[in-house]
């Protein structure tokens, strides 16, 4: 086996080993909703969850399987395994849309929405993709980084200033904390076509680090 497949691997099964992470993530949610019906609960069901870390996230997954399905010959590896954690990362919107019903959730749920029309469309007619649509791709997987950068502190200063862990999930930022340096080194193996992918997993790998620990320092 060589390194591109062997790291290949690796990175979709730390990819899919995020789903029951994300799905921990939509329990808490269902839990607290749960406690606030039977007035056990007098915060809100997503309390110090960031909308804007996980619409960045989204998109992010998004931009991902974007980037596989336009390549020459479409990457299962980049595809497969964000199509399923893109729908859950698209629950968990779907959430604090419902409960928040703020300007922002409401942008962020739709633009969601809509984001899903061009990769259907494209998998419905086959549509092969041009040299342009992969440099678009790869500057959407960019402008995604900006975002996931900003996201990531988004959530990190909401966790400082509340001083409550709340509904945020640990399990969750730690699996896609290892989901992106197997994705980096995935990245890696691919070569200077995928010079965005490894750009983005270095970002956040940096980013994502201070989330984990205010977590970790709320949690003693």
């Amino acid at each position: 086996m060589n390194t591109y497949y062997f790291w290949g691997t690796i990175s979709s099964v730390f990819f899919l080993s995020s789903i029951p992470a994300i799905l921990h993530q939509l329990s808490v949610i269902w839990k607290r909703k749960r406690l606030r019906r039977e007035q056990a609960l007098d915060e809100a069901a997503t309390q110090s969850i960031s909308l804007n870390q996980v619409f960045s996230s989204y998109c992010a997954v998004y931009s991902f399987f974007l980037f596989g399905l336009v390549l020459d010959t479409p990457d299962p590896f980049l595809m497969y395994p964000r199509a399923i954690v893109g729908i859950l990362l698209y629950a968990i919107l779907l959430e604090i849309y419902s409960e928040r019903r703020s300007r922002a959730a409401r942008v962020s749920f739709a633009a969601s929405s809509l984001s899903l029309i061009g990769p259907l469309a494209l998998i419905a007619t086959g549509t092969r993709a041009s040299p342009e649509a992969q440099s678009a791709s790869n500057a959407l997987v960019c402008g995604t980084t900006i975002l996931m950068a900003q996201g990531a502190v988004s959530q990190w200063l909401l966790l400082k200033r509340s001083g409550k862990r709340g509904a945020v999930s640990l399990p969750m930022h730690l699996a896609l904390y290892g989901k992106d340096f197997t994705g980096l080194m995935f990245g890696l193996q691919i070569g200077t076509a995928a010079w965005s992918i490894v750009l983005m997993h270095a970002s956040n790998l940096i980013m994502r680090a201070p989330v984990i620990y205010s977590y970790v320092r709320l949690a003693r």
